[in-house]
């Protein structure tokens, strides 16, 4: 017995050692651990927001750092300074205050050298939260800065030219009003007016900069729904999503108080006529707590946006328009599918983690990714079916998906950059510097 014993030990290992080495392709094996071989395009680049912020909202310690991940030892190349970028991310527009007057920088983001730089009177800034204090047209031309530490009652915006270098208006408004979107062509600003009437109301209004007036009606969504027009509005933006050329902005509110979350779909119109938008309630849960787990991504022919949230268990799938404006009022959600977020037990770092760009799309649109309490989910965008779920113990600030859709980039503050197969999570290769305290990736060039 002992014999048989040892011959069916011994022909166990031969066959087991024969399995890893038919298996082993590709493969390294260190520690009783197996790997996948890194398999990042050597031509990538990605440009990684550096300086995690939990309150959300840039802040002047940030910047924005790329590296090139299928390096060995990864090491910056180009180091930039937190702002606003064109849509093709070709551009990248800061403004910097000093003495009452205020420097614009447009760089190019793959040299980092200063294509121009000018200055105009006043005191402004790119840095901000959310879309408060700057907002760009979506080739980088038009931006608008509103001037900082004015009372309640004032507010100075300036819109500037940037292929000229020149200060084209300064726009004095009677209130306190923030900015929210421009328009292509500069024709038309989007502004949010704060109002007194209760805690996080707002106008959405529109200053026909052709005219040089502010539009008297406040823009409104008249539907089943709102059948009424009221132009109240709550709610704190939390994700946004532009689509090609810069024609519709679409973004996702939330206000914890009424345990509520919306898409608020904005036509960004340089004729300004209709100034029209429409509002698209999101499933939520029984916790407001994590309604700020929601992220956007729209499809890249611009006519599907999910909304995720992977705290609560929720992806949904909404039809937009691409064409006419007036098409938004019938846009709506599709699907939407609940699934087990596994949230045994929330940490009070979980319960107050910002996203930062917390989804991505593959290439051929048919896997959405997007990060949760822990880890990272995939489902099918077809049906929203689960297909996966993605380094379950770790926590996730940010996600994006490599040029070729096999790699996903997990981003988080502490661990760094975690780089894993897009198409079973297996974790390929885990990146610690340059970024010292990543919050996501900005965007990903090849």
């Amino acid at each position: 017995m002992q014999k048989k014993s040892a011959l069916w030990l011994i022909l166990t290992l031969s066959t087991l050692l024969s399995l890893l080495a038919a298996c082993g392709t590709g493969t390294t094996v260190s520690n009783s651990k197996t790997t996948l071989a890194p398999t990042i395009l050597s031509g990538e680049n990605i440009y990684v927001l550096d300086g995690y912020n939990s309150i959300g909202g840039a802040s002047y310690g940030q910047q924005i750092v790329a590296f090139r991940p299928a390096s060995a030892n990864p090491s910056q190349f180009i180091s930039l300074p937190a702002g606003l970028s064109s849509l093709d991310h070709q551009r990248l527009y800061t403004a910097t205050p000093a003495n009452g007057k205020t420097t614009i920088s447009v760089i190019n983001t793959q040299s980092g050298t200063r294509i121009r730089t000018f200055v105009i009177p006043g005191t402004y800034s790119t840095t901000g939260t959310g879309y408060d204090a700057a907002v760009l047209s979506a080739s980088g031309q038009w931006l608008a800065l509103r001037a900082l530490g004015q009372s309640a009652n004032q507010t100075t915006i300036a819109l500037v030219d940037t292929q000229s270098g020149t200060l084209t208006r300064t726009i004095p408004l009677n209130g306190d009003f923030t900015l929210d979107a421009i328009s292509p062509g500069g024709k038309a600003l989007y502004l949010l007016q704060k109002l007194n009437d209760g805690p996080g109301h707002y106008y959405v209004r529109v200053y026909n900069v052709g005219e040089n007036i502010l539009e008297e009606t406040p823009i409104v969504d008249k539907t089943a729904t709102n059948p009424s027009g009221d132009p109240n509005m709550s709610g704190v933006a939390l994700a946004r999503q532009v689509s090609n050329g810069g024609t519709f902005a679409y973004t996702l509110y939330i206000d914890t108080r009424r345990n509520y979350a919306f898409i608020h779909e904005l036509p960004l119109n340089d004729q300004v006529y209709p100034p029209i938008a429409h509002c698209i309630d999101l499933p939520v849960g029984k916790s407001a707590d994590l309604l700020h787990y929601y992220t956007l991504a729209l499809s890249s022919d611009g006519g599907t946006l999910y909304a995720a949230n992977g705290a609560l268990g929720l992806v949904s799938s909404v039809n937009v328009t691409t064409g006419d404006p007036l098409g938004i009022f019938s846009d709506k959600v599709r699907n939407t599918a609940h699934f087990n977020p596994g949230n045994a037990s929330i940490s009070n770092s979980a319960k107050t983690r910002i996203l930062y760009n917390g989804a991505a799309l593959s290439s051929d649109q048919k896997t959405l990714y997007f990060a949760g309490t822990q880890g990272i989910w995939a489902v099918n965008t077809p049906d929203l079916s689960q297909q996966g779920h993605y380094l379950v113990r770790q926590p996730v600030t940010g996600i994006a998906l490599s040029g070729d859709d096999q790699t996903l980039y997990a981003v988080d503050p502490t661990s760094g950059i975690t780089l894993l197969s897009a198409a079973n999570g297996q974790t390929q290769k885990v990146i610690q510097g340059p970024a010292h305290n990543p919050w996501g990736i900005a965007w990903i060039t090849h």
